[in-house]
């Protein structure tokens, strides 16, 4: 079984699309995404209908996809860490989201679990404590980390995202974090994935990097003035102008 791994899309169509067609040509029986379809990229509508459109899609809700449900911060501070600037940039985003999409945000789940071949896979966006929040961690966490983070999860495979950066692990369990698709930072025109592949009692990922145009995406940014996008393409877009 080979399993296409993304995580991070955030509104990134233009990076999926690329992305998708080089899964496609790797012939993968699923596609997993660990979250954060949405939020930060100028396509949310577009790229949640597209996400919709894969096939034999497995997907769970991230943190943004939160904000969109459960509601997010209205004061600074908030244990969100979110400016007023990040606020107003999500309440731009949702009000482009249409019901049908909406719709289908709600129905992920925070976590899935996988049976291949014998093989626990569990897919989430993050750790969470008990409350359903996020637990900020180490950006780039070690295996002690790791361990710590997904304590609680008892599964040969764990599949997450969140931080943005590449991180794969393999200790007791294999921890694998494929990096966001559609946040390049300072690799700029890079979209990341991964590959995950199941067969006879063995299972090795393969990290999938995809070049694609990022100056059509900061030219939609600059096109679209929607709120911090001075920000989003400083902190996420790797200082594009």
């Amino acid at each position: 079984m080979r399993f296409g791994i993304i995580t991070d899309i955030h509104n990134n169509l233009t990076a999926l699309s690329a992305v998708m067609e080089k899964l496609n040509q790797m012939e993968c029986d699923k596609i997993v995404c660990c979250g954060d379809i949405i939020g930060i990229g100028p396509y949310p509508e577009e790229t949640v209908q597209y996400v919709m459109q894969i096939p034999n899609l497995i997907a769970v809700r991230g943190n943004h996809e939160k904000y969109l449900l459960e509601g997010m911060p209205t004061e600074y501070p908030n244990e969100e860490n979110m400016g007023f600037g990040e606020m107003e940039h999500h309440k731009w985003e949702h009000s482009l989201l249409s019901a049908e999409s909406i719709a289908f945000l709600k129905n992920l789940p925070y976590m899935t679990d996988i049976i291949c071949e014998g093989f626990n896979i569990s897919v989430m966006h993050y750790c969470m404590d008990g409350d359903g929040h996020y637990i900020n961690y180490a950006m780039n966490p070690s295996e002690d980390d790791l361990k710590k983070m997904f304590t609680n999860v008892n599964s040969d495979i764990i599949l997450y995202g969140h931080n943005h950066s590449r991180n794969i692990c393999k200790g007791d369990k294999l921890y694998v974090n494929v990096g966001s698709l559609g946040c390049p930072a300072q690799d700029r025109n890079i979209a990341r994935a991964g590959v995950l592949d199941i067969e006879k009692g063995n299972a090795e990922i393969q990290v999938i990097d995809v070049e694609y145009n990022v100056r059509d995406v900061i030219h939609s940014i600059n096109e679209k003035h929607y709120p911090d996008a001075d920000n989003i393409k400083k902190y996420f877009y790797g200082l594009w102008q």
